[in-house]
């Protein structure tokens, strides 16, 4: 199994609690509808000592669902609509567990 664990900061002046919201709902759906994707949770409502305000944790099957996860038409959907106009970092983490 391998886990994916994506952060990201939000632009100056996003409304967190709603884009965060739509970002969360948006992916989460996404990953409903896709047999490779064991587990999805998304958190937006972090402390303040946080260096990102939102992440993405997912496990999947392997490298070949990830990779069909990543190149869905859905996901690069989101991603060009909601996530690169709202946000200005993003780090990420792929790991066997």
């Amino acid at each position: 199994m391998l886990r994916h664990i994506v952060m990201w900061k939000f632009n100056e002046g996003v409304d967190k609690q709603s884009i965060g919201e739509e970002i969360k709902s948006s992916l989460l759906e996404l990953c409903k509808s896709m047999d490779e994707v064991i587990m999805a949770d998304i958190v937006y409502n972090v402390l303040p000592t946080s260096t990102h305000d939102i992440i993405l944790i997912l496990d999947v099957k392997d490298k070949a669902a990830l990779d069909k996860y990543a190149s869905s038409e859905e996901h690069i959907a989101i991603v060009d609509s909601l996530i690169k106009p709202n946000t200005n970092s993003r780090v990420a983490i792929d790991y066997f567990i």
